[in-house]
């Protein structure tokens, strides 16, 4: 237990990260390999971006103070003398607990920042909204501890009359709101919907998703939440049995938690999206008991990463759109098949400290040599010109009888072609290793090292498998995280998914080249107006795409800032970094944070209009 709550806290730790371009200086090797990559890329010195105007006009910007990074946009008319108001969260970089940012952008040319709200020591505030509950305009904040004195929880304040903020209420949760949603139901019910990762593991657990009633913004309280651990049977997303522990999940860093959640239907539907578990669709009619309703699934070699969706509606049909935060491009996941399971893929993850990957190689084909536990260099007698299978302990639940470097130099020395790591633990293959001395690798030049997951059952098959079984490691494709589209479906009262398009960015400057450039090259955020889905791409800016057709997804616009070398120190230097949009459903006119540079207004124009 010891070991998977360090594990959990390691992971937690990160969360604050995952929703920037940024990694802390120091990771456990639980989380090296697989955010090594995006911690590289990100702080790498480099450019900075030229601006690119493709179908989008500047209006106005605001170079927002403070000594933070900028977050989340949200957009809010509060109508009457007051108008129209920008909301801008901050990151956790420097911890400073500086709250959220208010903009007056009655004259979206001549944006005025106004002040903030929120301030709360040691914690971050990054995601807000703002609904009208009975007289009121109600501000929620998401707040996440980032230092000894921060705080976990909702916070909610008055924002009337928005020049004079009023504190109602702070909501305490086990663990940080990482992103929220706020509703007012026609049934008179005002909720948040609240991401609140790891919560699964706090000292008092409850599910991940939890739902608060704010009808009254002064008391508000929890009043249902649900756990994917208790409250489903859903299944590890490339295995065969249900998931107990938030690291069975894909690619080089295999977790699911709770990153997100968006309400629809009126507030009676919730999807949440849940990282490697992909997005979650729950009935939440009656709050106090949320439902599993469906689930997007990834193909079993992606690297998952579901941060966030937008609902798409469209001749009466809806469709998911699927932000996957992805920022290791990397050669980081293999598809593994064997003669004894036939024409099944199974993922594989390729260890990050190889010396040679897949890529390099290309595919791998040959004859197992079972090694066993593979710690002896007689398990290796008869490998030469084979691909060597054995047996590596998690390090994190058991002692290893052999460092898993050790293994594959064994298995080098012995000639093998390539090194397949079957991982005993209840969790998915990760990069872990090698606790060898470099030196000790030096035989394994050229050999590609993957590793698979016990829990998959593929080691178990080729084992019970008659005769001589073949193995084929192929490599998948580098990617950034991009945008996916599911198209919906209910079939007696069942909901199902069926991925029908993608946007890979295969457009946007920079995104298919590899090794990449300095900055963050993922999609982060969508929203929807009309035709058009607008996407917050961190270094590619803002990305226009027609939905007319939502299989086939085409980019008609792209808008991206200048940037400058503000908070180098926690961004380094480098291209744009744009965090999220919001839209004035009025004007069509989009408000866009960049972290270093503040909010910057655009409208679309030409085929970028919706």
């Amino acid at each position: 237990m010891y070991r998977l709550s360090f594990r959990v806290g390691v992971a937690l730790s990160a969360v604050l990260v995952l929703a920037g371009p940024v990694l802390a200086h120091e990771h456990p090797k639980r989380l090296e390999g697989a955010l090594g990559h995006h911690r590289q890329a990100a702080r790498a010195s480099g450019p900075a971006s030229r601006q690119v105007l493709n179908n989008f006009q500047i209006l106005g910007r605001t170079n927002l103070g403070g000594g933070v990074p900028n977050a989340d946009v949200f957009f809010y008319n509060h109508g009457g003398s007051v108008s129209k108001r920008v909301y801008v969260g901050t990151w956790s970089a420097q911890c400073t607990g500086q709250g959220v940012k208010i903009i007056d952008v009655n004259d979206p040319t001549k944006p005025k920042w106004t002040g903030y709200v929120g301030a709360r020591a040691d914690s971050s505030n990054e995601d807000m909204e703002v609904i009208r509950v009975g007289s009121r305009d109600v501000l929620g904040i998401g707040v996440q501890a980032c230092g000894r004195q921060g705080s976990n929880g909702l916070a909610l304040y008055d924002v009337t009359n928005p020049a004079r903020p009023r504190p109602l209420a702070f909501l305490a949760t086990n663990s940080g709101v990482h992103e929220l949603d706020l509703v007012a139901r026609s049934d008179g019910r005002a909720l948040a919907l609240l991401a609140t990762p790891f919560s699964e593991f706090a000292e008092e657990p409850s599910g991940e998703f939890q739902i608060a009633d704010i009808g009254n913004p002064t008391a508000p309280t929890i009043v249902g939440d649900w756990s994917i651990y208790n409250d489903s049977s859903l299944r590890i997303p490339a295995g065969n049995d249900e998931i107990t522990s938030p690291f069975q999940g894909l690619g080089l860093f295999p977790v699911m938690f709770a990153h997100s959640a968006r309400s629809a239907d009126g507030g009676h539907t919730a999807y949440v999206s849940y990282w490697d578990a992909g997005v979650i669709k729950l009935d939440i009619s009656d709050p106090s008991n949320p439902a599993t309703a469906g689930r997007t699934l990834f193909p079993v070699t992606a690297d998952g990463d579901a941060h966030s969706m937008t609902p798409y509606n469209v001749n009466g049909q809806r469709y998911i759109l699927q932000n996957d935060e992805d920022f290791d491009p990397g050669p980081t996941t293999a598809r593994v098949t064997s003669s004894a399971t036939g024409t099944r893929r199974y993922a594989g993850i390729q260890e990050p400290w190889a010396a040679t990957s897949l890529m390099a190689t290309g595919t791998v084909s040959g004859t197992v040599h079972d090694a066993a536990d593979g710690c002896e260099a007689s398990d290796y007698s008869g490998t030469a010109g084979k691909i060597a299978l054995a047996d590596s302990v998690d390090p994190f639940y058991a002692e290893p009888p052999c460092p898993i470097g050790l293994q594959a130099a064994l298995a080098a020395e012995a000639g093998a072609k390539a090194f397949v790591s079957n991982l005993l633990s209840v969790d998915d293959a990760w990069g872990y290793g090698p606790d060898v001395d470099p030196g000790a690798l030096a035989a394994a030049e050229g050999m590609p090292i993957v590793q698979i997951s016990d829990i998959d059952e593929l080691a178990a098959a080729i084992r019970a498998a008659s005769g001589a079984v073949t193995m084929t490691l192929r490599p998948n494709a580098p990617s950034w995280g991009y945008l996916r589209v599911f198209r919906e479906v209910n079939s007696s009262g069942v909901d199902t998914y069926r991925q029908v398009g993608a946007f890979r960015g295969s457009q946007i400057n920079a995104y298919d080249t590899f090794p990449p450039p300095p900055g963050s090259w993922s999609i982060h955020n969508t929203e929807v107006r009309g035709a058009r889905a607008y996407s917050a791409w961190y270094s590619a800016g803002l990305v226009a795409l027609d939905m007319a057709d939502p299989t086939h997804p085409i980019m008609v616009g792209q808008f991206v800032p200048g940037t400058s070398n503000r908070h180098a120190n926690s961004l380094g230097s480098g291209p744009a970094e744009v965090w999220g949009l919001a839209i004035d459903p009025s004007s069509g006119v989009i408000y866009l944070s960049e972290m270093r540079t503040g909010l910057w207004i655009v409208r679309p124009t030409g085929a970028a209009a919706p």
